[in-house]
């Protein structure tokens, strides 16, 4: 009796990759060359979208000290005047307007800071006692403002503003002394380091705080052109800005709107569209390795004309033929995707530790990098496959 193989559709899937992967060992060069184009665009793929998943989570993360909910009025010439914010109208709109759940404004100023025998140019910020809560600042060490505080000649510095004003054996820190324009102030508090965004009226690391209702001894102009509100979780944001911007309207300021949504929003579009054109190159390499999958298959039925003849005349039928070598090409894709995701991640983790990121992995692209290569390999040997299965069996047999 003949032992005939079994039709290839009929073979475990196991033994039909098995076969797949000895038949690209034996042309392991031009294999290498085919996954080498495989391999670098599913690596840029996973990478890109791996970079863009942690940018968007760092972007959120530049604005949880203070929550994406807020709003940012800052008031700039009209005319002739200094601009002004209505202290009153500002602190009133949280009762006024159901949207609006807290309101802090500020004056800010710069001057020249003394404290022993150091000095530095810092930021004035006269702040009330609702700004530190609202936007989330925490002291490394003392307290915050309370309302005690409010026309006391009492301080909080930034933490780079107190490794500015610190001396040898001298660090600035709780109860001691800071001069300002001839003002001697006492330190209540270091405020931990915090994220700067563009939200923030001042860089808070390098700033010196102080009580908004002594803010007309040292700031000029001292009344409040900057006022930050939190608003309502899911509340409208547009049309809750458009209604502070009302209230504080008057004639010697143009109010100008920032809202952490439309910052967030703005940054993410344009991480977006570099992650997209970096993605679109990856996807050309992957073309590219396609197109070299493609050609690897394409020398296999040239150069298997005999075994293809020879499995035609036991009785594989043009599916079984077909079968074979698109396996072959997609464990060519998956081989490569699966190198690719490897590589890929190893680059996003690099550049998560280039940029001080957290590295996180979005799950998808563990899917998405092998399952992609395997669908262009299987794509890309889909002519080959069909040019072996038309082949005549006896024209095969005859081949050299």
């Amino acid at each position: 009796m003949t032992l005939r193989r079994p039709p290839l559709s009929n073979l475990p899937l196991g033994e039909t990759v098995a076969e797949a992967m000895a038949n690209l060992f034996v042309q392991r060069e031009r294999s290498a060359l085919a996954l080498l184009g495989i391999v670098i665009g599913a690596a840029a793929i996973v990478a890109m979208l791996t970079i863009g998943h942690m940018a968007q989570r760092e972007t959120l993360k530049l604005f949880s000290h203070m929550g994406a909910d807020m709003v940012q009025i800052h008031a700039t010439p009209a005319g002739d005047a200094n601009p002004v914010l209505d202290l009153a109208t500002v602190e009133r709109l949280p009762r006024r307007d159901p949207d609006v759940l807290a309101a802090a404004p500020m004056a800010i100023d710069r001057a020249t800071v003394a404290a022993g025998g150091q000095t530095a140019d810092l930021g004035l910020a006269a702040v009330t006692p609702a700004l530190v809560s609202l936007i989330g600042l925490q002291p490394s060490q003392g307290r915050l403002f309370g309302p005690l505080d409010d026309s006391g000649l009492v301080a909080i510095l930034g933490s780079d503003a107190a490794s500015k004003l610190s001396a040898p054996g001298a660090p600035a820190a709780p109860g001691s002394e800071v001069r300002v324009k001839g003002y001697v102030y006492r330190v209540v508090g270091i405020l931990a380091p915090a994220p700067n965004t563009a939200l923030d009226p001042t860089d808070f690391n390098s700033a010196v705080l102080i009580p908004l209702a002594g803010a007309r001894r040292v700031v000029n102009p001292p009344d409040p052109v900057t006022a930050l509100f939190r608003l309502r979780p899911g509340a409208d944001t547009p049309a809750a800005a458009q209604r502070i911007q009302a209230e504080l309207a008057n004639p010697t300021a143009a109010l100008q709107v920032i809202s952490a949504q439309e910052l967030i929003r703005g940054l993410n579009a344009q991480k977006a569209i570099h992650s997209r054109l970096l993605t679109a190159i990856g996807a050309i390499s992957l073309l590219v390795g396609g197109i070299g999958v493609m050609n690897v298959m394409l020398m296999a039925v040239m150069e298997r004309r005999r075994e293809i003849g020879l499995r035609a005349a036991i009785g594989a039928s043009p599916r079984d033929l077909q079968l074979m070598f698109l396996v072959e090409a997609g464990t060519l894709g998956a081989v490569g995707g699966l190198a690719g995701l490897v590589l890929g991640l190893t680059a996003a983790f690099a550049a998560a530790r280039a940029s001080g990121w957290s590295f996180s992995l979005p799950l998808y692209v563990l899917l998405l990098g092998p399952g992609l290569a395997a669908a262009v390999g299987l794509a890309f040997g889909l002519y080959p496959a069909i040019k072996a299965s038309q082949l005549d069996p006896i024209e095969a047999l005859r081949a050299e």
